[in-house]
């Protein structure tokens, strides 16, 4: 009657606290108006973290999402890293872990948009508890070794020292022994040196590394100095625990009498921590004891009790040892129709959990794929009208270009029908002998360079005319640097081309080294590589070929910058060289989108041939064309292996240096 009593008094003290929460959170919010309120912000958000604590989740996340909207109105950057990281927990607290990974992912983006870096910790750490919860403990890691260099540019003690635990659980999770010991220990020294709490909580953990390693005498001298830990800091819960574990390492040595004897005093220590699950685990324990020692009797009673109370809990790994440990009893007793009942209810109730968790385990799949199909349709849709609005505004563009290109060509001609009257013959002739070659280089210049040209051009008159301002006009440089990069590119490949339209093309072979090219050409691609996120590696050995070096230059300048057109941000492009018999193999090997085999043919032929890039880049379909006629001037060869998907391989191969 009196427990009764004094559980309805804590429910009736708890529930008018969460009462004043309320009462107070709503006289706060309206107070909030200004950026200069931030007081008032952080006192709200220290009651709603009360109410959390208190299991008022619903009630947090209304009041946290309120808070969220006014951070936003005032421009309160912090406070909208905050309420997105109490937004995630809460989310996180009810296996929501879609929602909470995401609003930890907003709640980092405003803390490192202010540089916060004990929130840019806790938010890592938040998002490590989430990967480590779905079995991605390598990511988990990343996150807390992240949040463990935070902490200690901040100097936080108590979070680095958690932060060092979790990656000892991460580690042990993984099997990895000594980083585990390492971090565990970590943590502990910590906990010592700076007088914290739960350092017996701690070197538990270890303790339970070792017996999980079958170092149980280790960890036995780690539990007896856990013990006298908790002894002096009063923790009943920490003893609790290190008496359970200890009376583990006991019952692994079969000392069944030290083993009781720490199992009696788990079951003193955890009443006073209220700690229900280790107290019925010992219950348990001691029968399995009992039935070592050939009590029996006492045995069923233990065994009878533990498993009452394991069942109303719902706590089935625990139950279904109890079922072996019974099923071992009847088995000493002689009653082998007794331990058949129990292995055949362990089998039953075994192949129940194994179905329910596979239901959770498919409905939490379905609950997660739902949520990221509905983030994925909102991107979507954002995606769409970005689309829709770029192709709007690239339409209006190219009604302007052309109807500047009109006026302008109109206006070349009518002069030069006035001026060139007298010589129209001549030049008809002219025009008409390079006519093919004039007709492709109109169109490539129509459509390619005069597209880049324009834009620079339009950027720089946008900065001349102080449109934009000198800090905007930096930010688009890159891309003005970019531009200028592709249009320098474009036009040596006209060049080029052109000549040997013209049959101007000669080769002038000398002895050099092709390694020497390539570092020089992986220096020039190596901000746009970066860019892509692309990287560029160099396996070449020294090489002497005899052939033209500044045609292998530009040779190897188109065929690098078309690989990295066709990779994606993590692919790689690699140069590597196989020695023949009197020639040398290069191989410029990348890991991109690769070629479709029914266009491979196109690559080389007289009429030009190009696709978009990964990243919609654009071309002229000259580059490969110009290398192919370079290559055989030099009394080479090139060709192309590729797979869809995979990569491709552009060999050349060049003749020795004598």
């Amino acid at each position: 009657m009196k427990k009764a009593c004094l559980t309805f008094v804590l429910l009736l003290v708890s529930y008018a606290n969460c009462i004043s929460q309320e009462h107070i959170l709503d006289d706060i919010i309206p107070e909030i108006k200004t950026l200069s309120d931030t007081l008032h912000f952080e006192k709200a958000r220290r009651e709603v973290q009360n109410l959390f604590n208190n299991k008022e989740s619903d009630k947090a996340l209304t009041y946290s999402n309120t808070l969220l909207e006014i951070s936003k109105h005032i421009g309160y950057d912090k406070g909208i890293g905050d309420m997105h990281n109490q937004i995630g927990t809460i989310y996180n607290s009810v296996d929501q872990s879609v929602k909470a990974f995401r609003h930890y992912e907003m709640a980092a983006v405003y803390f490192n948009k202010i540089k916060y870096t004990l929130g840019l910790a806790t938010t890592n750490n938040n998002r490590a508890i989430i990967e480590q919860k779905r079995g991605n403990f390598e990511k988990s890691a990343e996150y807390l070794l992240e949040s463990n260099t935070q902490y200690e540019r901040e100097q936080d003690s108590v979070g680095l020292s958690n932060s060092f635990n979790n990656l000892g659980n991460v580690y042990a999770a993984l099997g990895d022994f000594e980083s585990a010991k390492k971090y565990y220990n970590k943590s502990i020294i910590i906990k010592k040196k700076k007088r914290l709490d739960r350092v017996g909580i701690m070197m538990n953990n270890l303790a339970l590394l070792y017996i999980d390693n079958k170092k149980a005498d280790s960890a036995k001298s780690i539990l007896l100095e856990s013990l006298d830990i908790g002894k002096k800091d009063n923790n009943s819960r920490s003893m609790a625990q290190s008496y359970s574990i200890l009376a583990k390492v006991a019952l692994f040595n079969k000392d069944y009498k030290t083993a009781k004897k720490y199992y009696d005093s788990t079951l003193v220590t955890g009443k006073i921590a209220q700690w229900k699950p280790l107290l019925i685990n010992a219950k348990q324990q001691l029968g399995l004891i009992a039935i070592e020692t050939k009590d029996f009797k006492k045995a069923e009673n233990l065994l009878s009790a533990s498993r009452r109370e394991f069942a109303a809990l719902g706590m089935t790994p625990l139950l279904l040892k109890n079922y072996q440990y019974a099923a071992k009893l009847d088995s000493a007793k002689g009653n082998f129709a007794g331990a058949f009942v129990w292995q055949k209810r362990y089998q039953e109730l075994s192949n129940q959990s194994s179905s329910e968790a596979t239901a959770r385990k498919i409905e939490k799949t379905e609950s997660h794929y739902k949520a990221e199909l509905e983030q994925l349709k909102v991107i979507d849709a954002q995606e769409k009208r970005e689309r829709q609005t770029k192709e709007t505004l690239f339409t209006y563009r190219l009604l302007a270009f052309i109807s500047i290109g009109i006026f302008l060509i109109i206006s070349v001609f009518l002069i030069m029908i006035i001026r060139t009257r007298k010589e129209r013959k001549r030049y008809i002739k002219e025009l008409n002998e390079s006519n093919e070659v004039k007709n492709k280089l109109f169109s490539i210049i129509s459509h390619d360079l005069k597209n880049e040209i324009h834009g620079l051009e339009g950027s720089l008159n946008l900065m001349k005319e102080e449109i934009i301002s000198t800090e905007e006009f930096k930010e688009i440089v890159p891309i003005l640097a970019n531009r200028t990069h592709q249009t320098s590119i474009l036009l040596n490949n006209l060049l080029n081309w052109s000549k040997s339209q013209m049959k101007e093309l000669n080769a002038q072979p000398t002895t050099f080294d092709i390694a020497e090219v390539i570092g020089s050409k992986f220096t020039f691609f190596k901000p746009k590589a970066e860019q892509k996120d692309i990287k560029l590696i160099n396996k070449l050995d020294s090489t002497m070929i005899f052939a033209d070096k500044d045609m292998f230059d530009i040779v190897a300048q188109n065929l690098i910058a078309n690989a990295i057109k066709f990779c994606n941000p993590g692919d790689s492009i690699a140069l590597l060289s196989k020695e023949k018999e009197d020639r040398y193999e290069i191989c410029f090997q990348d890991t991109g989108v690769g070629i479709d085999p029914d266009h491979i043919h196109k690559l080389f032929a007289e009429d030009t041939f190009t696709t978009e890039g990964t990243q919609n880049e654009t071309g002229t379909g000259l580059g490969l064309k110009i290398c192919k006629e370079l290559i055989e001037l030099n009394k080479g060869e090139i060709k192309v292996e590729s797979t869809p998907g995979k990569g491709s391989i552009f060999s050349i191969s060049l003749p020795k240096a004598a």
